[in-house]
């Protein structure tokens, strides 16, 4: 195969519109299972693809990340994704897709939370239809997707927070089947339309955000801890009462959990492993 026809080959790809398929899938730093994992891609979620290899594509989500993904986890689409006039999102940390209308069969699918569906038939009392990225069709309960009112402020993510206590630390977790502490505060400003970069090193530097002395910290800021100031490896959301929700699996607990800011492992005590260093409030709220 020549130069010329690969390369026309991947600009016809990379102009198609590519949808994660898969409920949630690793990207790892190399085309192969053995590498490791650096983030992940989520159910419809749109993607840029970069390069193929074998059964493998390089993929640029939309917050910025790049990584390999198994190819079958990807379709190729000509139109968006789902349609904006016709779309519903998962309400439950896992929600199930039929193929029938019938829990008896078992489900052919479950998705994260937030998970994007396109609505085909909206009629039935209990059960709606929709269609799914790689063009399967497939039922959901409307139990699993009940409209929830818009996060307009940070104090609300408590509440919203507080429902995935107890969820496993994974990383590089994007989804409600697994967090890490910057994937978790990315979905949770993101539902109030916030859209922060993937790491935490980088969500401390948003410029969104002023620093304010931990004495001036209100409900929903975001709280960082790391080796320094400019080695940043940590981010939880303050929660009042000098508390905060964060995923981590510091202190064999490896699960989304409340800690105090004075708990040795967070504290600025020298023995703390990722010691408290600074707090951040986004500027418009």
């Amino acid at each position: 195969m020549t130069s010329t026809f690969m390369a026309s080959a991947l600009s016809l790809l990379t102009a198609c519109l590519h949808y994660i398929s898969a409920p949630v899938v690793d990207m790892r730093e190399q085309p192969t299972m053995e590498s490791k994992i650096v983030s992940q891609a989520l159910f419809a979620e749109e993607v840029q693809v970069k390069e193929e290899a074998d059964q493998w594509v390089y993929i640029t989500t939309p917050d910025g990340y790049e990584g390999w993904i198994e190819s079958n986890a990807l379709v190729t689409l000509s139109d968006t994704y789902p349609q904006s006039s016709a779309c519903l999102q998962t309400s439950r940390l896992a929600a199930h897709l039929y193929g029938v209308k019938d829990t008896e069969y078992g489900p052919i699918l479950t998705l994260p939370y937030g998970s994007k569906l396109q609505v085909l038939d909206d009629n039935d009392a209990r059960w709606i239809q929709v269609a799914l990225p790689n063009g399967k069709e497939a039922y959901i309960q409307r139990g699993d997707v009940t409209p929830e009112s818009a996060i307009t402020h940070k104090s609300e993510l408590v509440d919203l927070s507080q429902r995935f206590l107890g969820l496993p630390y994974t990383w590089g977790g994007r989804s409600s089947f697994g967090y890490d502490c910057s994937g978790f505060i990315q979905m949770l400003y993101g539902q109030m339309g916030v859209n922060l970069e993937r790491d935490s090193k980088q969500q401390v530097i948003d410029e969104r955000f002023k620093t304010i002395p931990v004495e001036e910290l209100e409900i929903g800021d975001l709280v960082f801890f790391g080796k320094s100031e400019q080695r940043i490896m940590h981010v939880g959301l303050y929660i009042g009462q000098g508390q905060f929700i964060h995923a981590t699996a510091r202190e064999n607990l490896p699960y989304i959990r409340i800690s105090h800011l004075t708990d040795l492992q967070w504290s600025g005590h020298p023995e703390a492993y990722y010691p408290y260093r600074m707090a951040r409030q986004l500027i418009n709220q």
